[in-house]
């Protein structure tokens, strides 16, 4: 084979990779429209209630509930803890999907917490190595807008697979990462509200207020048009965290109250903006605030009551 061929055969290997291998990791109603019912396409919609999905959802989409079909656990008493492998396959496999699959996660509700979840679920598939796996920009409503878009009613038990999966751990950032990047060796986002951040409220399961020092605060509502489940447009947030002063050097751990607000911020970084050894710190304020020899700072210091109101559980907007 001649020099020539041989670079042809390269470069034909190499686009191919890209266009089959790896997808866009956020795509819109207009390129979902023509690729609902095909077998190699799972869309996966995300609904707090099977009744809601009943009412209405995208043709062959399959039902699933961030909170009660195990896509997290409680662990060591932390919330929202990441499931053993074999308890993730056994759980992808019941919902009818394949390793092969392109996976086009659907977030149903409105606000950042469902787009949250949708980033948990897709940060659930890099973690087990899943190469085809997007999210739909705008979410269920933005299906519904088009007047041209069929929906279902009723439900259809999807049929089992078997999924085996090819984890990547390299994603998860553990507390030594985070003292890391504490002592000044890349950057570290606190995804949750400002008054969070800054020591105004606080929330369960963060057994302390405030942050995490030298953490830079980048909300989760920063990331998303007007509390919609529309993204901001890449030179936005490029903007976003070019004015934060974080750049793709050193590498990003982010983290918040119990790992799924992080998410969101795992998700931009990673997979639109690309930034290089981003991780995410899923345990969170949950495991690194009961843990007293860890440091963390109280910005403003405002005086705690001792017999104040219980904190609201806000980390997450579970069904009741």
């Amino acid at each position: 084979m001649s020099i020539f061929n041989k670079f042809f055969l390269m470069a034909l290997v190499f686009i191919l990779n890209c266009n089959i291998i790896y997808a866009n990791p956020l795509v819109d109603k207009d390129w979902l429209k023509n690729k609902i019912c095909k077998d190699n396409i799972k869309i996966l919609e995300v609904h707090r209630s099977k009744k809601h999905y009943e009412i209405a959802h995208i043709p062959c989409s399959v039902y699933t509930n961030f909170y009660s079909d195990g896509w997290r656990q409680v662990k060591d008493s932390i919330p929202l803890s990441m499931p053993s492998i074999n308890s993730l396959e056994n759980l992808i496999g019941s919902l009818g999907i394949s390793y092969n699959d392109h996976v086009v996660i659907v977030a149903s509700g409105l606000g950042k917490y469902d787009a949250a979840e949708t980033a948990a679920i897709y940060f659930t598939f890099k973690y087990l190595g899943h190469k085809k796996i997007s999210i739909l920009d705008g979410g269920f409503k933005s299906w519904k807008e088009d007047w041209d878009n069929d929906t279902e009613a009723g439900f259809i038990l999807p049929e089992k697979k078997t999924y085996k999966s090819i984890p990547n751990k390299n994603i998860l950032a553990n507390k030594d990462d985070v003292l890391k990047v504490v002592n000044k060796s890349g950057y570290l986002i606190d995804a949750r509200t400002s008054a969070m951040y800054m020591g105004i409220n606080t929330s369960l399961p963060a057994a302390r207020s405030g942050t995490i020092p030298n953490a830079i605060n980048i909300p989760n509502d920063w990331l998303l048009i007007n509390d919609s489940l529309y993204f901001q447009n890449k030179d936005d947030l490029e903007r976003i965290f070019e004015y934060n002063s974080i750049t793709k050097q050193g590498g990003q751990i982010s983290f918040c109250n119990a790992g799924l607000e992080s998410a969101l911020s795992w998700f931009v970084m990673s997979e639109i903006l690309k930034f290089p050894n981003n991780k995410l710190y899923e345990p969170s304020l949950a495991e690194w605030s009961k843990d007293i020899s860890l440091p963390m700072t109280d910005k403003i210091n405002f005086s705690k009551k001792e017999n104040g109101e219980k904190e609201i559980d806000s980390f997450s907007m579970k069904p009741e």
